[in-house]
């Protein structure tokens, strides 16, 4: 990667707080995940950033999902505070959330490129269109 100048570096950064800004503002407004904003927008500033293209969707889907994970504690913590968690419920689709993140793993270690991104933007596709029949 060669040398990138200030201009383009103040305008990804301008890109991704816009982006960021959108994320949080959807998120708390329609309560849809900041994936939906932040994963195109991280693509494009990989994209600027000339990495390989190879791995631009990956990482793009990785950098977002492994915001989650503070993200989540954080709030978990919150809401105990409040006793507004009920572990119950969490014990019955616990196993299911495990398995679910152990089969994505496998998914997006062994996929392609191209295919992962299209799995993306088909699952965006029917986020949006079951949000919209509901």
């Amino acid at each position: 990667m060669e040398n990138i100048d200030t201009s383009t570096i103040i305008n990804l950064l301008t890109v991704l707080a816009i982006a960021a800004t959108v994320a949080g503002f959807m998120a708390g407004l329609l309560g849809v995940g900041g994936g939906i904003i932040m994963v195109p927008a991280l693509y494009y500033a990989f994209s600027v950033l000339d990495f390989d293209i190879l791995t631009r969707m990956h990482l793009s889907v990785g950098t977002s999902l492994a915001i989650i994970i503070p993200t989540s504690i954080i709030s978990t913590k919150t809401h105990m505070e409040y006793k507004a968690v009920d572990f119950k419920m969490v014990k019955t689709f616990g196993l299911l959330i495990v398995l679910g993140v152990l089969a994505g793993t496998f998914l997006a270690v062994n996929m392609k490129t191209p295919s992962f991104g299209f799995i993306f933007c088909l699952f965006f596709i029917l986020r949006w269109s079951i949000f919209y029949i509901l």
